[in-house]
């Protein structure tokens, strides 16, 4: 077989027939065509594998054959009606047993090729199961880290409400500090306008 796949389009009896070359179809299955040719469905493939296999089957030739000799004369027309019958029959026997092989052929490609297929199921259902079990794994690993999240979630939320409150005891704090200062620095300057007054008093006037 021969690597001859058209860029795009369905899949085409020509198609198929080019991929086959000289290769005898019934060697060969729909799955082996498809990964020859890249592309296509499996049941576009195998109706044209069958169509081509149809096409190869061997046509045994009906042909009447050469009538022996009579053993005599007078039974000539005898044996020759004889001869033709048995020849018939042969050749219908022949016949039955050639398409019954290529019947038990195609059956056995037919086999081949749903073996094929399932190969291609199972190694399909291999990856989603994978697939399903990376996801369980991820699942356990984020539910495992559940408890630690909320234990940082409420350790960062304790020491912010700390934080506030330290931060606005630390205003109050400094707002008492300075309302004192200023009761203090008030009374101070009270004190020095007494002491002026009172040295105003007792210093006498001249003149």
């Amino acid at each position: 077989m021969t690597n001859t796949t058209p860029p795009s389009g369905p899949i085409s009896l020509a198609d198929v027939r080019q991929a086959l070359a000289d290769t005898d179809p019934s060697s060969t299955n729909a799955g082996a065509l498809r990964k020859l040719m890249g592309r296509g469905s499996y049941a576009t493939i195998q109706k044209h594998l069958d169509a081509i296999r149809q096409e190869r089957a061997p046509v045994v030739p009906v042909a009447p054959g050469t009538t022996p000799a009579p053993p005599a004369d007078a039974v000539a027309a005898i044996w020759g009606a004889a001869y033709a019958a048995a020849q018939v029959l042969t050749l219908g026997r022949l016949e039955t047993v050639t398409a019954e092989r290529d019947a038990a052929r195609l059956v056995a490609a037919q086999a081949q090729d749903v073996a094929s297929l399932a190969a291609e199921v199972d190694a399909g259902a291999e990856t989603v199961t994978a697939a399903l079990s990376a996801k369980q794994q991820l699942e356990t690993t984020v539910e495992s880290h559940q408890g630690e999240i909320a234990r940082l979630t409420g350790e960062l939320e304790r020491v912010t409400r700390e934080a506030a409150a330290a931060a606005e005891l630390a205003q109050r704090e400094a707002q008492i500090k300075l309302q004192t200062l200023q009761t203090v620095l008030d009374k101070a300057i009270h004190e020095v306008s007494d002491y002026k007054s009172l040295l105003a008093r007792l210093t006498p006037s001249k003149g």
